[in-house]
């Protein structure tokens, strides 16, 4: 059953959509397809965008509308190839009182929908003002945990003071991680709380075949992430110098990009791997989960819920992950190895195991699909989010 203040991972089958939708429908009053309003501030490629991209393709009986508070990015074509009609305002970096004003006007114009989601937490009080007028539920997305830092406490501790908490508001965190570290605000306990693990495309859902690896076979390892503080590339690199004088044939291949490219370019460099490193910016990922022997996720505790992960499980993907509570989470006991986050020799030598393991990695690689159909699947969780913007309570069995 999906209870507004659970903090556990909501799923929700097929089946459980029809009466959703009837909810939805019977507020909206019009025939044809219900509106829903994504709000995203950016267009960039990343874990909230493409979660909104997901949403999109998985509510196909619905019309939808992304309205960017910036200007276009990468994302906003593959929003408008999903059929959604997109939307930019480009008045986010124009200060807060501006940018106000100019959500105001756009909201004003824009009849009712059935239901909206805000893909962020940005000057959240200022957008649940600017939704006021409008009897609508509200989804608001949870990517990352809160953080700490003393500019950031002064923020909530003013938004707990004047930062009102309208009814019809849901947060949906990516991970019970997130969820827990908005806990610890008064502003954000206010709402009510759902779990729902961020969407996996059924393309990626494809049988893998396991080839041996033994030395001259060029393993390629991979990893999906923005080239940020967030994730800890460097640890793959500085592992993959650690086994060089054993495998001098592996290569590693980063897809995403990012303030630290520079940084880590220059890092594989000085430490000999330089030409075995390949930075291949954002590119289509299917094709390389398909073409990879090894998934490696190296990050941080400020890790939302690393879906990349999710996808290289839906794929079959043996993973390598960081050992953090959210990588177990999203991992799982059987469908992920995990080494210590930033230890180098214990990375270098988990991946000299799995390399050497090919039964061992067939293994690993169903596990981590069979998890993921049960967590990840897209109709699924669509149907988890269409319930957040229910404006009647909807039970649905899991």
């Amino acid at each position: 059953m999906l209870s507004s203040h659970s903090t556990s991972a909501m799923i929700v089958p097929g089946p459980a959509l029809r009466p959703v939708v009837a909810a939805l429908a019977a507020r909206s009053g019009t025939a044809g397809k219900k509106r829903l309003l994504h709000l995203s501030p950016l267009a960039a490629i990343g874990g909230c965008e493409v979660n909104c991209l997901r949403v999109i393709e998985g509510l196909r009986d619905f019309e939808h509308i992304v309205l960017v508070f910036d200007v276009a990015g990468p994302m906003s074509a593959q929003w408008q190839a999903a059929g959604a009609r997109v939307e930019h305002l480009g008045a986010w970096q124009k200060g807060r009182g501006e940018f106000h004003r100019t959500l105001a006007v756009r909201l004003g114009t824009q009849a009712t929908p059935a239901g909206v989601f805000y893909w962020s937490t940005s000057r959240l009080p200022d957008i649940l003002e600017a939704l006021s007028p409008w009897s609508v539920r509200c989804a608001v997305y949870l990517g990352n945990p809160a953080t700490g830092g003393w500019l950031v406490r002064l923020r909530r501790w003013l938004q707990e003071r004047s930062g009102r908490a309208p009814h019809g508001v849901t947060l949906v965190a990516c991970s019970n991680q997130v969820a827990l570290s908005h806990r610890h605000s008064a502003y954000y306990r206010r709402f009510p709380l759902r779990v729902i693990y961020n969407a996996v495309g059924s393309a990626f859902d494809r049988p893998r075949e396991h080839r041996a690896l033994p030395a001259g076979s060029r393993p390629r390892i991979g990893m999906v992430a923005r080239l940020d503080a967030i994730k800890d590339h460097v640890t793959v690199i500085r592992a993959l110098a650690a086994i060089a004088p054993v495998r001098p044939d592996v290569i590693v291949e980063f897809a995403g990009d990012g303030a630290l490219r520079g940084s880590l370019e220059r890092e594989a460099i000085r430490l000999g791997v330089g030409t075995r490193v390949l930075f291949l910016g954002f590119t289509e990922v299917e094709p390389l989960l398909a073409a990879w022997d090894i998934c490696v996720h190296s990050t941080t505790a400020a890790e939302g819920m690393g879906t990349a992960v999710a996808e290289a499980m839906t794929a079959g993907l043996p993973c390598l992950l960081s050992d953090l509570p959210v990588m177990r989470e999203v991992g799982g006991d059987d469908g992920a190895e995990y080494a210590p986050a930033g230890e180098v020799a214990a990375w270098g030598r988990a991946l000299l195991a799995l390399m050497g393991d090919e039964a061992r990695r067939k293994t690993l690689g169903l596990a981590a699909q069979r998890r993921a159909r049960r967590l990840f699947c897209l109709p699924q969780v669509a149907g988890a989010y269409l319930a957040a913007i229910s404006p009647d309570p909807v039970e649905v069995s899991t």
